[in-house]
């Protein structure tokens, strides 16, 4: 044991021996090697990256701490401290170092280069420095700006009341400016024994198109209970439409609800109006007598009992009577989407625009509430709420051209004769064949159901093309169905493209709807139901007939409402405007062009001269005979006389 300790303190004794600069030599020897460039520019505050590289000449690795300083003269006492960074450098080696360099705030301005210094040993010794070739320069801090003089309040801004007029030029009662509205829901609690909704509210959702101070709806004077804008209670009064419809007392005479909101609604904001009321909803005279609205379905059967008998409501529009059972902006143009939920009593139906959204609901009371919904953009005049007694059924059609399976909605007044009620199974029978006649034609169905409404209403004695469900009335006689023929059912149907989906822009553009439709007719008792004259010879057999009434322009009914439904200006010469043109272009080209017509306008509305312009568009024709083509238009659609142009000045 003792030798062991004794040879360590030989060892010991032979270290202590050991030369004094031994020990010195295998220590790090640092220096920094290299530092980059500045950049050329910089502000107070500013940082920029600094690299370089430490080189240790030494026998033993060291630890170690690069500072990073700026100095106006690379060995100026005066510095700057900017950054620093911790390293390690192996002995014999050259070690990369990377930092960011922040140059303080309160620097001062003037030109510098970056320093870059470590301790010889490590952390001690003297510093070996290296210093960037370029300079920085500090700039001076730009002299702080004045502040801004405050901006002037922006002025208040101006509201005004919305028009109450849309300026059709036949019927300038109707419409409202100020605002577009977007959605309508209708919910109706109506008793029919009384005739009276016992409750009814319509809110609107829409935008406004200006500053609105106050606006107005369409509504005839049943008793409004109350009005709400965006939740707000809101003054309203009750006025008369301007001008004067009618001279005839008969006429009924347009009204407008005037709404007054707690605060002005400013342009582009969305709002919602609620309208509160009650009353007898009303049957609509047009100036040319005929009547619509809300009309009561009331008939007589032959005794015994003789008892006249009121077992429905059949609630149609066209132009005017929407107005009579709902507020709104009554107008062509301002298509919007509804909602609508019907209370009639149990065992009763009731009918909305759209399809049925889920089973009726039975309500516990002896009522029950019909819900429909309308996704599609539609017009005030083709909405429904037609209700009572009918035999109700629903079915499907498929449509071949995009496989499509469209729930179709039907009812039949049970008061049908079986000779009616066998007419109704045919007609309806043919829906999957009809609307694929027309969409090979026209382009796939415009909507994503269809369904149809007879009903025994003698007062009325026309059909109409409610979107979605057509509305048939019985005639007075009970003998048959209006029209009685396949034809009258397909030319509404043809008005689910041309008047539903496509709609005319103005009152006076109604040539549109109806020479469409009229057209369809002809096209489908020539090639569908084999019975009738080819469209050809329906255009000549009208122009050589002695008793046409030509004296009446298309587009412009001579400005009196009275002629909106007037056979020869609105049916016949606007179905001989169509089929002139087909004539002209032949059948590719046109039906290429009916087919545009329903992408370019679908869910909105067409004026005449969009459909003239978009016609000539399409013609194919040039030169002469597109000048001549114009004319054409102008003849048939805005003249005054026998048009002298025809398809047979065309080569």
């Amino acid at each position: 044991m003792r030798r062991v300790a004794f040879v360590v303190g030989i060892a010991v004794a032979f270290v202590v021996a050991a030369p004094a600069n031994a020990a010195h030599r295998s220590k790090p020897k640092l220096s920094v090697k290299s530092v980059s460039a500045p950049p050329a520019l910089a502000k107070a505050g500013a940082s920029f990256e600094v690299t370089g590289k430490v080189a240790n000449k030494g026998k033993r690795r060291a630890r170690t701490r690069v500072r990073i300083s700026l100095r106006e003269t690379a060995k100026g006492a005066q510095r700057t401290r900017v950054a620093s960074r911790k390293l390690k450098v192996r002995a014999h080696r050259r070690k990369r170092f990377e930092t960011v360099a922040t140059i303080p705030p309160d620097a001062r301005p003037g030109s510098y280069r970056v320093v870059a210094c470590v301790k010889r040993r490590g952390h001690r010794g003297p510093n070996r420095c290296a210093a960037s070739e370029s300079r920085v320069r500090i700039a001076p801090e730009p002299a702080p700006s004045p502040p801004a003089p405050p901006a002037p309040p922006s002025p208040a801004p101006t509201f005004s009341p919305g028009a109450r007029t849309l300026g059709d030029p036949l019927l300038p009662q109707i419409g409202n400016g100020g605002y577009d509205a977007g959605h309508y829901a209708i919910d109706l609690d109506y008793d029919p024994d009384a005739n009276v909704f016992d409750a009814a509210t319509t809110t609107m959702t829409a935008t406004a198109t200006q500053n609105l101070s106050e606006l107005s709806l369409d509504f005839q004077d049943l008793p409004v209970r109350g009005v709400t804008v965006d939740g707000a209670p809101a003054s309203f009064e009750q006025v008369v439409a301007k001008p004067d419809l009618s001279s005839d007392p008969v006429v009924t005479q347009p009204m407008k609800l005037v709404v007054t909101p707690p605060r002005g609604i400013r342009e582009h904001t969305e709002f919602t109006l609620a309208v509160d009321y009650a009353g007898r909803p009303q049957v609509f005279t047009d100036p040319d007598t005929s009547i619509e609205g809300w009309i009561p379905a009331c008939y007589t059967p032959p005794p015994p009992p003789g008892v006249e008998v009121c077992d429905s409501a059949f609630v149609v529009g066209e132009p005017m009577g929407s107005q009579a059972w709902f507020p709104s902006n009554n107008y062509p143009s301002d298509k919007a989407t509804f909602e609508t939920a019907i209370t009639v009593p149990s065992g009763d139906q009731a009918f909305g625009v759209g399809e049925l959204a889920g089973a009726p609901t039975d309500n516990g009371d002896g009522t029950t509430t019909w819900s429909w919904t309308e996704d599609d953009p539609t017009s005030t005049y083709l909405v429904t709420a037609t209700n009572g007694d009918f035999d109700y059924t629903e079915t499907t059609a498929t449509e071949a051209q995009t496989g499509r399976t469209l729930p179709v909605y039907d009812a039949l007044d049970p008061s049908a004769t079986p000779a009616q009620a066998a007419n109704f199974a045919t007609l309806v029978g043919r829906d999957s064949d009809l609307i694929d006649f027309l969409g090979e034609r026209f382009g796939p169905y415009p909507f994503d159901s269809y369904g149809a409404v007879f009903d025994r209403a003698p007062e009325v004695g026309y059909a109409l093309e409610v979107q979605t469900k057509s509305h048939f009335a019985f005639l007075p006689d009970g003998s048959a169905v209006d029209g009685g023929t396949a034809s009258t059912y397909l030319h509404e149907l043809a008005h689910m493209w041309f008047g539903d989906a496509v709609t005319l822009a103005r009152w006076n553009d109604i040539w549109f709807n109806e020479g469409w439709a009229q057209f369809a007719e002809w096209e489908y008792a020539f090639e569908f139901a084999g019975g009738g004259v080819s469209p050809a010879q329906e255009f000549d057999d009208a122009y050589a007939d002695p008793g046409f009434d030509w004296s009446i322009a298309p587009a412009e009914l001579d400005g009196d409402p009275a002629n909106l439904f007037a056979t020869d200006p609105t049916y016949r010469r606007g179905g001989m405007t169509i089929q002139g043109y087909r004539e002209i272009v032949g059948d590719d080209t046109f039906f290429d062009f009916a087919r545009a017509i329903q992408r370019e306008f679908a869910y909105a509305n067409i004026s005449t001269d969009q459909f003239i312009e978009l016609a000539e568009q399409r013609s194919g024709l040039g030169g002469a005979e597109l000048a001549l083509l114009d004319e054409y238009f102008q003849q048939w659609l805005f003249g005054t006389s026998k048009p002298t142009i025809t398809p047979d000045d065309f080569s």
